[in-house]
């Protein structure tokens, strides 16, 4: 394992392999499933009690399967993890297991529903990695950035992201003019043990612009199990604060228990162990986030998504716990659920995106294809302040039972 440099941006589901198989028999199964689901509400946005908040579900857009980039190369759009809001109407997602990010406008109706994607983009990053997520650069990291990159005798880098990945595992800064890598953020080193491909998932920046929100995926090892029937598992949610460009880095990052469920019930077709991890992150300040988590079953239905609001504000440092994070209950993080479904496609991103009047905000989710050809999904949904209890819309229609069926295919990228 490499080790992580120690200064400041120094410059030193789920993917693994399952085998093809002909699935016109579950196909046939899945569509039975789809009518099925259709005659009732697979859920409620929120439970007796009434949260703060509610997610609403409002519908999806896709994305192209392929756009040239600025050399005029075509280039396939597909394994989607992560997507970020850069401002106005302009968004970001990155493609896992890749060197690609896109770029794209994307208005937003009142009701929250997506439109058309428009103006899309390819930039080719210098490295390839897997990356997994994706968020704006805060303005006083990206002075840090460009103050030490002039030192060093290189120009201004201008405006870039910031990205994380699995492999390294690491979260990166990039240049939105070139593609370079800038440079590493330093992370917890408990994190560089991760299970391979449980590593860092999700990426988001507080609206302060001070703290980044990054987690694992699924249990480190010395934490507790992975996710498996009837058992979720224990995962650390790191935030770390982002010094001013004048600062040394002298906080130190927060980790917190976060407890992800246990996979959803399922109907086995194939062998293999179901799966559940947090697949990303979006910060709405004062100490809340929201938590995305997603389920991979080999069976039907083969996807589930939930959101979970989390106030980590009063949450307990475990920073100085070491080992067997699973069993310590009492320290685990509390967690509303806002909402979950199956929607026949994999949700791997998250992101806010603008204000819709009143108490509500537009939320985005993006839909990872696993190179299996299914559609790229933006998915949109409200964010509403005023909280409630509101009922989520059924699953019917032709594109939703298409989605389930082919959403059986999405199963392999988690073994």
């Amino acid at each position: 394992m490499q080790n992580r440099p120690a200064r400041f941006l120094s410059l030193a589901w789920y993917p693994h392999s399952m085998p093809r198989r002909r699935l016109f028999p579950v196909a046939v199964c899945l569509l039975a499933c789809s009518f099925a689901a259709a005659a009732a509400p697979l859920c409620h946005a929120a439970a007796p009690g009434k949260p703060p908040l509610r997610v609403i579900h409002r519908g999806s857009v896709t994305l192209p399967d392929k756009v040239r980039d600025a050399a005029g190369n075509e280039v396939a759009i597909t394994g989607l993890s992560g997507i970020a809001s850069l401002g106005d109407d302009r968004y970001a997602a990155i493609m896992d297991n890749s060197d690609k990010l896109v770029l794209f406008s994307l208005a937003i109706a009142r009701d929250g529903m997506p439109e058309e994607p428009t103006d899309i983009q390819v930039l080719t990053l210098s490295e390839r990695h897997d990356y997994e997520d994706v968020a704006p650069c805060p303005e006083p990291l990206q002075k840090r950035i460009a103050g030490r990159r002039v030192r060093q005798g290189f120009a201004d880098p201008g405006r870039c992201l910031l990205v994380s990945e699995e492999d390294t595992p690491a979260i990166r800064a990039v240049s939105l003019n070139d593609g370079s890598l800038l440079g590493v953020i330093p992370t917890p080193k408990e994190f560089a043990t991760r299970r391979p491909n449980r590593g860092f998932e999700s990426l988001d920046i507080e609206p302060d612009g001070r703290h980044i929100w990054t987690a694992n995926e699924e249990a480190l090892p010395a934490d507790g199990p992975p996710a498996t029937v009837g058992a979720g598992t224990v995962v650390r949610l790191a935030r770390i604060a982002i010094p001013n460009a004048d600062e040394k880095a002298t906080q130190k990052p927060v980790q917190l228990a976060y407890a992800v469920d246990a996979p959803h019930s399922f109907i086995r077709i194939f062998g293999g162990e179901p799966l559940s991890g947090i697949a990303a992150l979006t910060g709405l300040g004062e100490g809340r986030v929201l938590v995305l988590e997603r389920a991979g079953c080999p069976g039907l239905p083969p996807i589930e998504n939930r959101i979970y609001l989390v106030n980590t504000s009063a949450a307990t440092d475990i920073t100085g716990v070491t080992e067997n994070l699973a069993t310590q209950v009492e320290q685990h993080v509390g967690k509303e659920l806002l909402w979950k479904d199956q929607l026949g496609c994999n949700l791997e991103g998250l992101c806010l995106g603008p204000a819709l009047g009143n108490t509500r905000r537009s939320l985005l989710a993006i839909a990872d294809n696993n190179g299996i050809g299914t559609p790229n999904q933006i998915v949109g949904f409200v964010l509403d302040e005023a909280g409630g209890d509101a009922r989520l819309p059924l699953m019917v229609g032709g594109a939703a039972i298409v989605a389930l069926v082919l959403g059986l295919l999405i199963y392999r990228l988690v073994r």
